[in-house]
Protein backbone atom coordinates (compact mmCIF):
# COMPACT_ATOMS: atom_id res chain seq x y z
CA UNK A 1 0.00 0.00 0.00
CA UNK A 2 1.43 3.74 -0.72
CA UNK A 3 2.29 5.92 1.49
CA UNK A 4 -1.07 8.56 0.25
CA UNK A 5 -2.39 11.16 2.21
CA UNK A 6 -5.61 10.05 4.17
CA UNK A 7 -7.23 13.59 3.90
CA UNK A 8 -10.85 12.26 5.18
CA UNK A 9 -8.86 10.32 8.15
CA UNK A 10 -7.34 13.62 9.05
CA UNK A 11 -10.34 15.35 9.25
CA UNK A 12 -11.94 12.25 11.23
CA UNK A 13 -8.53 12.92 13.87
CA UNK A 14 -9.16 16.31 13.64
CA UNK A 15 -12.78 16.30 14.73
CA UNK A 16 -11.97 13.27 17.42
CA UNK A 17 -9.53 16.04 18.87
CA UNK A 18 -12.30 19.16 19.43
CA UNK A 19 -15.10 16.50 20.73
CA UNK A 20 -12.61 15.79 23.18
CA UNK A 21 -11.64 19.67 23.92
CA UNK A 22 -15.48 20.13 23.81
CA UNK A 23 -16.19 17.33 26.36
CA UNK A 24 -13.40 19.00 29.12
CA UNK A 25 -15.07 22.23 28.10
CA UNK A 26 -16.89 21.33 31.98
CA UNK A 27 -12.99 22.22 33.32
CA UNK A 28 -13.78 25.83 33.12
CA UNK A 29 -16.80 24.94 36.02
CA UNK A 30 -14.41 23.24 38.54
CA UNK A 31 -12.00 24.24 40.71
CA UNK A 32 -11.62 28.72 41.45
CA UNK A 33 -15.03 28.96 39.34
CA UNK A 34 -18.10 30.04 41.64
CA UNK A 35 -20.35 28.49 38.67
CA UNK A 36 -21.87 25.61 38.84
CA UNK A 37 -21.74 23.25 35.77
CA UNK A 38 -25.46 21.75 34.26
CA UNK A 39 -25.10 19.86 31.54
CA UNK A 40 -28.03 21.01 29.61
CA UNK A 41 -27.18 25.06 30.13
CA UNK A 42 -23.35 24.06 28.57
CA UNK A 43 -23.42 26.25 25.01
CA UNK A 44 -24.96 24.76 21.92
CA UNK A 45 -26.13 21.44 23.94
CA UNK A 46 -28.93 21.17 21.70
CA UNK A 47 -26.69 20.40 19.39
CA UNK A 48 -23.89 18.91 20.84
CA UNK A 49 -25.38 16.53 23.04
CA UNK A 50 -23.28 13.63 22.19
CA UNK A 51 -20.14 15.26 22.15
CA UNK A 52 -20.97 16.87 25.70
CA UNK A 53 -22.12 13.19 26.96
CA UNK A 54 -19.41 10.62 25.55
CA UNK A 55 -16.91 13.45 23.84
CA UNK A 56 -14.35 11.20 26.43
CA UNK A 57 -14.55 8.37 23.41
CA UNK A 58 -12.55 10.60 21.01
CA UNK A 59 -9.34 9.35 22.57
CA UNK A 60 -10.66 5.88 21.54
CA UNK A 61 -11.31 6.65 18.64
CA UNK A 62 -7.29 7.77 18.47
CA UNK A 63 -6.25 4.77 19.20
CA UNK A 64 -8.49 2.88 16.93
CA UNK A 65 -7.34 5.65 14.16
CA UNK A 66 -3.48 4.84 15.06
CA UNK A 67 -3.91 1.15 14.41
CA UNK A 68 -5.68 1.50 11.21
CA UNK A 69 -2.77 3.75 10.25
CA UNK A 70 -0.13 2.37 11.59
CA UNK A 71 -0.71 -1.07 10.14
CA UNK A 72 -0.91 0.85 6.39
CA UNK A 73 2.40 2.82 6.64
CA UNK A 74 4.25 0.01 9.04
CA UNK A 75 3.18 -2.77 8.74
CA UNK A 76 4.85 -4.51 5.87
CA UNK A 77 7.94 -2.69 6.44
CA UNK A 78 8.27 -3.75 9.98
CA UNK A 79 7.96 -7.49 9.19
CA UNK A 80 10.62 -7.63 6.60
CA UNK A 81 12.77 -5.27 8.31
CA UNK A 82 13.16 -2.41 6.08
CA UNK A 83 12.70 0.06 9.40
CA UNK A 84 14.98 -0.19 12.32
CA UNK A 85 13.95 0.15 15.53
CA UNK A 86 15.85 3.14 15.96
CA UNK A 87 14.39 4.48 12.61
CA UNK A 88 11.34 3.74 14.15
CA UNK A 89 11.59 5.43 17.28
CA UNK A 90 13.09 8.15 15.75
CA UNK A 91 10.42 8.52 13.60
CA UNK A 92 7.47 8.05 16.46
CA UNK A 93 9.53 10.26 19.38
CA UNK A 94 9.93 13.20 16.85
CA UNK A 95 6.29 13.37 16.44
CA UNK A 96 5.31 12.92 19.92
CA UNK A 97 7.66 13.85 22.49
CA UNK A 98 8.36 17.68 21.62
CA UNK A 99 5.20 19.16 21.71
CA UNK A 100 4.85 17.21 24.95
CA UNK A 101 7.41 18.64 26.51
CA UNK A 102 6.51 22.15 25.58
CA UNK A 103 3.35 21.50 27.23
CA UNK A 104 4.53 20.14 30.07
CA UNK A 105 6.83 23.02 30.88
CA UNK A 106 4.21 25.09 29.98
CA UNK A 107 2.00 23.17 32.76
CA UNK A 108 4.98 23.48 34.90
CA UNK A 109 5.39 27.20 35.26
CA UNK A 110 1.44 27.06 35.73
CA UNK A 111 1.89 24.90 38.92
CA UNK A 112 4.92 26.81 40.75
CA UNK A 113 2.61 30.06 40.01
CA UNK A 114 -0.06 28.69 41.33
CA UNK A 115 1.53 27.71 44.62
CA UNK A 116 3.29 30.90 44.78
CA UNK A 117 0.37 32.64 44.67
CA UNK A 118 -1.65 29.87 46.66
CA UNK A 119 -4.79 30.15 44.34
CA UNK A 120 -6.46 26.86 44.62
CA UNK A 121 -5.41 23.50 42.93
CA UNK A 122 -5.92 23.38 39.32
CA UNK A 123 -3.20 21.00 38.41
CA UNK A 124 -2.37 17.84 40.22
CA UNK A 125 1.43 16.95 40.55
CA UNK A 126 4.47 16.01 42.71
CA UNK A 127 8.34 14.49 41.71
CA UNK A 128 7.42 11.03 41.06
CA UNK A 129 4.89 12.50 38.71
CA UNK A 130 6.98 14.60 37.30
CA UNK A 131 9.57 12.06 36.40
CA UNK A 132 6.47 9.81 35.06
CA UNK A 133 6.01 12.61 32.73
CA UNK A 134 9.35 12.93 31.80
CA UNK A 135 9.56 10.03 30.53
CA UNK A 136 6.21 9.84 29.00
CA UNK A 137 5.19 7.06 31.17
CA UNK A 138 2.53 8.65 33.32
CA UNK A 139 -0.32 5.87 32.52
CA UNK A 140 1.91 2.62 32.68
CA UNK A 141 0.16 1.90 35.94
CA UNK A 142 3.00 3.76 38.38
CA UNK A 143 0.80 6.79 38.24
CA UNK A 144 -1.67 7.92 41.71
CA UNK A 145 -3.22 10.49 39.51
CA UNK A 146 -3.83 11.86 36.57
CA UNK A 147 -0.92 14.82 36.60
CA UNK A 148 0.14 18.46 35.18
CA UNK A 149 -1.18 18.08 31.55
CA UNK A 150 -3.73 16.20 32.02
CA UNK A 151 -5.04 14.75 28.52
CA UNK A 152 -1.10 14.16 28.21
CA UNK A 153 -2.36 10.24 29.83
CA UNK A 154 -3.18 9.14 26.45
CA UNK A 155 0.16 10.06 24.76
CA UNK A 156 1.80 7.61 27.25
CA UNK A 157 -0.49 5.19 26.17
CA UNK A 158 0.18 5.93 22.62
CA UNK A 159 3.71 5.26 23.16
CA UNK A 160 3.26 2.02 24.75
CA UNK A 161 1.27 0.74 21.88
CA UNK A 162 4.22 1.99 19.79
CA UNK A 163 6.63 -0.72 21.48
CA UNK A 164 4.33 -3.09 21.87
CA UNK A 165 3.34 -3.15 18.07
CA UNK A 166 6.72 -2.62 16.35
CA UNK A 167 7.82 -5.75 19.17
CA UNK A 168 5.04 -8.12 17.91
CA UNK A 169 5.24 -7.81 14.15
CA UNK A 170 9.29 -7.49 14.03
CA UNK A 171 9.13 -10.78 15.66
CA UNK A 172 6.50 -12.55 14.00
CA UNK A 173 6.13 -12.35 10.09
CA UNK A 174 2.68 -14.31 9.55
CA UNK A 175 -0.61 -14.89 10.94
CA UNK A 176 -1.79 -10.77 10.99
CA UNK A 177 -4.96 -11.98 12.17
CA UNK A 178 -4.79 -14.82 14.43
CA UNK A 179 -1.63 -12.12 16.42
CA UNK A 180 -4.28 -8.93 16.01
CA UNK A 181 -6.91 -11.13 17.23
CA UNK A 182 -4.93 -12.42 20.36
CA UNK A 183 -3.90 -8.45 20.91
CA UNK A 184 -7.49 -7.74 21.02
CA UNK A 185 -8.41 -10.43 23.63
CA UNK A 186 -5.36 -9.51 25.79
CA UNK A 187 -6.43 -6.05 25.99
CA UNK A 188 -9.86 -7.10 27.31
CA UNK A 189 -7.89 -8.89 29.93
CA UNK A 190 -5.31 -6.15 30.90
CA UNK A 191 -8.20 -3.89 30.93
CA UNK A 192 -9.27 -5.28 34.13
CA UNK A 193 -5.80 -4.51 35.50
CA UNK A 194 -5.16 -1.36 33.89
CA UNK A 195 -7.94 0.19 31.93
CA UNK A 196 -5.79 2.82 30.22
CA UNK A 197 -3.49 0.23 28.37
CA UNK A 198 -6.38 -2.25 28.21
CA UNK A 199 -8.49 0.72 26.23
CA UNK A 200 -5.68 1.58 24.03
CA UNK A 201 -4.91 -2.28 23.44
CA UNK A 202 -8.60 -3.24 22.44
CA UNK A 203 -8.80 0.04 20.32
CA UNK A 204 -5.30 0.04 18.48
CA UNK A 205 -5.59 -3.50 17.17
CA UNK A 206 -9.15 -3.21 16.00
CA UNK A 207 -7.91 -0.55 14.41
CA UNK A 208 -5.49 -3.04 13.03
CA UNK A 209 -8.15 -5.28 12.43
CA UNK A 210 -10.46 -2.69 9.91
CA UNK A 211 -7.04 -2.23 8.09
CA UNK A 212 -6.60 -5.82 7.22
CA UNK A 213 -10.44 -6.19 6.77
CA UNK A 214 -10.09 -2.95 4.37
CA UNK A 215 -6.60 -4.38 2.52
CA UNK A 216 -9.18 -7.38 1.76
CA UNK A 217 -11.85 -5.64 0.27
CA UNK A 218 -9.93 -3.47 -2.02
CA UNK A 219 -7.89 -6.50 -3.43
CA UNK A 220 -10.91 -8.36 -4.36
CA UNK A 221 -12.64 -8.54 -7.35
CA UNK A 222 -15.72 -6.49 -6.41
CA UNK A 223 -16.00 -3.09 -7.96
CA UNK A 224 -15.12 -0.08 -5.32
CA UNK A 225 -18.20 1.08 -5.45
CA UNK A 226 -20.40 -2.02 -4.53
CA UNK A 227 -17.48 -1.86 -1.59
CA UNK A 228 -18.62 1.33 -0.40
CA UNK A 229 -22.15 0.76 -0.62
CA UNK A 230 -22.13 -1.89 0.76
CA UNK A 231 -20.26 -1.23 3.67
CA UNK A 232 -22.00 2.23 4.05
CA UNK A 233 -25.39 0.28 4.25
CA UNK A 234 -23.61 -1.90 7.68
CA UNK A 235 -22.05 1.44 9.12
CA UNK A 236 -25.83 2.97 9.08
CA UNK A 237 -27.34 -0.36 10.23
CA UNK A 238 -24.51 -0.52 13.27
CA UNK A 239 -25.70 3.50 14.25
CA UNK A 240 -29.40 2.52 14.01
CA UNK A 241 -28.62 -0.64 16.56
CA UNK A 242 -26.55 1.76 18.85
CA UNK A 243 -29.83 3.74 19.04
CA UNK A 244 -31.89 1.22 20.56
CA UNK A 245 -28.93 0.24 23.15
CA UNK A 246 -29.54 1.68 26.76
CA UNK A 247 -26.72 -0.23 28.55
CA UNK A 248 -23.32 2.13 28.77
CA UNK A 249 -20.87 -1.23 29.00
CA UNK A 250 -22.81 -2.37 25.40
CA UNK A 251 -22.77 1.06 23.74
CA UNK A 252 -18.89 1.07 24.31
CA UNK A 253 -18.16 -2.17 23.40
CA UNK A 254 -20.43 -1.78 19.99
CA UNK A 255 -19.09 1.85 19.49
CA UNK A 256 -15.19 0.39 19.94
CA UNK A 257 -15.40 -2.69 18.31
CA UNK A 258 -18.01 -1.84 15.10
CA UNK A 259 -18.99 1.41 14.66
CA UNK A 260 -15.29 3.31 14.49
CA UNK A 261 -13.52 0.32 12.84
CA UNK A 262 -16.32 0.30 10.30
CA UNK A 263 -16.41 4.25 10.07
CA UNK A 264 -12.51 4.32 9.01
CA UNK A 265 -13.16 1.77 6.62
CA UNK A 266 -15.97 3.93 4.55
CA UNK A 267 -14.20 7.09 4.87
CA UNK A 268 -11.21 5.01 3.55
CA UNK A 269 -13.02 3.44 0.40
CA UNK A 270 -14.29 7.16 -0.25
CA UNK A 271 -11.05 8.07 -0.52
CA UNK A 272 -9.85 5.57 -2.99
CA UNK A 273 -12.80 6.62 -5.07
CA UNK A 274 -12.17 10.46 -4.42
CA UNK A 275 -8.47 10.68 -4.24
CA UNK A 276 -8.31 14.67 -3.38
CA UNK A 277 -11.96 14.25 -0.95
CA UNK A 278 -11.35 16.45 2.22
CA UNK A 279 -8.10 17.98 0.71
CA UNK A 280 -9.10 21.87 1.40
CA UNK A 281 -10.29 20.58 5.06
CA UNK A 282 -7.39 18.36 6.04
CA UNK A 283 -5.70 21.38 8.15
CA UNK A 284 -8.01 20.27 10.81
CA UNK A 285 -6.35 16.83 11.14
CA UNK A 286 -2.76 18.61 10.85
CA UNK A 287 -3.50 20.78 14.31
CA UNK A 288 -5.40 17.65 15.93
CA UNK A 289 -2.16 16.89 17.72
CA UNK A 290 -1.69 20.49 19.07
CA UNK A 291 -5.44 20.89 19.56
CA UNK A 292 -5.07 17.94 21.78
CA UNK A 293 -2.24 18.67 24.09
CA UNK A 294 -2.87 22.39 24.21
CA UNK A 295 -6.65 22.79 25.38
CA UNK A 296 -5.82 22.23 29.11
CA UNK A 297 -2.86 24.18 29.23
CA UNK A 298 -5.03 27.36 27.51
CA UNK A 299 -7.77 26.34 30.18
CA UNK A 300 -5.61 26.92 32.64
CA UNK A 301 -4.63 29.87 31.51
CA UNK A 302 -7.62 31.52 31.15
CA UNK A 303 -9.14 30.32 34.40
CA UNK A 304 -5.63 31.38 36.04
CA UNK A 305 -5.82 35.10 34.23
CA UNK A 306 -9.45 35.60 35.59
CA UNK A 307 -8.58 34.58 39.07
CA UNK A 308 -6.03 36.87 39.40
CA UNK A 309 -8.14 39.68 37.74
CA UNK A 310 -11.06 38.93 39.63
CA UNK A 311 -13.22 38.48 36.59
CA UNK A 312 -16.53 36.84 36.88
CA UNK A 313 -16.93 34.91 33.52
CA UNK A 314 -20.85 33.28 31.87
CA UNK A 315 -19.20 30.46 30.73
CA UNK A 316 -22.61 29.40 29.51
CA UNK A 317 -22.76 31.81 26.72
CA UNK A 318 -22.01 31.05 23.12
CA UNK A 319 -19.93 33.71 22.73
CA UNK A 320 -17.05 32.57 24.89
CA UNK A 321 -17.23 29.10 23.72
CA UNK A 322 -16.94 30.74 20.31
CA UNK A 323 -13.64 32.37 21.07
CA UNK A 324 -12.32 29.91 23.21
CA UNK A 325 -12.04 27.00 20.20
CA UNK A 326 -11.17 29.80 17.84
CA UNK A 327 -8.37 30.76 19.99
CA UNK A 328 -7.40 27.05 20.66
CA UNK A 329 -7.84 26.82 16.44
CA UNK A 330 -5.18 29.59 16.11
CA UNK A 331 -2.55 28.45 19.07
CA UNK A 332 -3.03 24.66 17.27
CA UNK A 333 -1.88 26.26 13.73
CA UNK A 334 0.77 28.28 15.40
CA UNK A 335 2.12 25.40 16.87
CA UNK A 336 2.04 23.28 14.08
CA UNK A 337 3.45 25.49 11.53
CA UNK A 338 6.31 26.59 13.53
CA UNK A 339 7.60 24.49 16.17
CA UNK A 340 5.80 20.92 15.33
CA UNK A 341 7.02 20.91 11.87
CA UNK A 342 10.66 22.64 12.15
CA UNK A 343 11.36 20.25 15.70
CA UNK A 344 10.30 16.99 13.70
CA UNK A 345 12.27 17.82 10.72
CA UNK A 346 14.92 19.06 12.99
CA UNK A 347 15.50 15.66 14.75
CA UNK A 348 14.44 13.02 11.87
CA UNK A 349 17.71 15.08 9.96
Amino acid sequence: MNETRYYLIDIARGLAAFTVVIFHYKIFYGVSSTQQYINENSPFYNILYFVYEFGWMGVQFFFTLSGFIFYALYLEKIKNKKISKWQFFKLRFSRLYPLHLLTFILIILLFFYHKQENFPVMIDGDIKHFLLNIFLIQTWGFEDFHSFNGPSWSISIEFFLYIIFFNIFFKIKKHDYKVTLFSILTGIFIFFINKYIGYGLYCFFFGGLAFLIYKNLISNNFSLYINCLINFIMLIFIILILSYINNPILIKIFVFSFLFPMLIINLMLIQNIFNKAGRLLSIIGDVSYSVYLLHFVLQICIKTFLLNQNIKVNFDKPIFFILYLTTLFILALISFNFFEKPIQKFLRR
